[in-house]
């Protein structure tokens, strides 16, 4: 029979040997919660990118279609006040109020093109930024994946001692025979 000095060490070892692999099968998985929360962020923040996208698609759309309409109504306005010429001797005649009329159309074209142009620009760039802000969050708390660390060293077999301590217990027990 050979006694292990340490065997309580290695069994403690080994203890906390099932620990830490129990404590890093249970971080493992938080952090693959922690994931799949980061998939369903980045899915939201597409969506929001496309609705952002969109609106400022409509508002442009929107005024281009007040633009349309105000020219209508301009056009009306002036044919509906328009002179005729009746052959008089004027090389000008109703030129004052046709330049009226494609002043205020320029003007409504300027508005539609800035509409798409320059603050469709701002809106696109507004809403990439607000993607990239979001994803840049949601990548945030996701954190860093669980490492398993150092293994567990168990202590080596120790079975000298043992049989040191038992030799020196059988010679005491000798000694305390032959002593009368």
């Amino acid at each position: 029979m050979c006694v292990d000095a340490n065997a309580g060490a290695r069994r403690a070892a080994r203890q906390r040997n099932r620990e830490k692999h129990a404590n890093f099968a249970q971080k493992k998985l938080q952090f693959f919660n922690k994931e799949t929360s980061l998939a369903r962020a980045q899915n939201r923040n597409v969506m929001g990118y496309s609705r952002d996208l969109s609106d400022a698609y409509v508002r442009a759309i929107y005024t281009q279609g007040k633009g349309r309409l105000r020219n209508q109504k301009l056009v009306a306005n002036y044919f509906g006040k328009k002179k005729i010429d009746e052959g008089g001797r004027s090389r000008t005649f109703g030129r004052k109020q046709y330049q009226g009329l494609l002043r205020s159309q320029a003007e409504i074209e300027g508005v539609t093109r800035n509409m798409f142009g320059r603050n469709m620009a701002y809106a696109q760039e507004g809403a990439k930024r607000k993607f990239q802000a979001a994803n840049a969050g949601a990548r945030q708390k996701l954190g860093i994946p669980p490492a398993f660390g150092a293994p567990t060293m168990l202590p080596p077999t120790d079975r000298f001692t043992g049989f040191l301590q038992i030799a020196s217990s059988a010679a005491s027990i000798y000694s305390g025979f032959k002593t009368p």
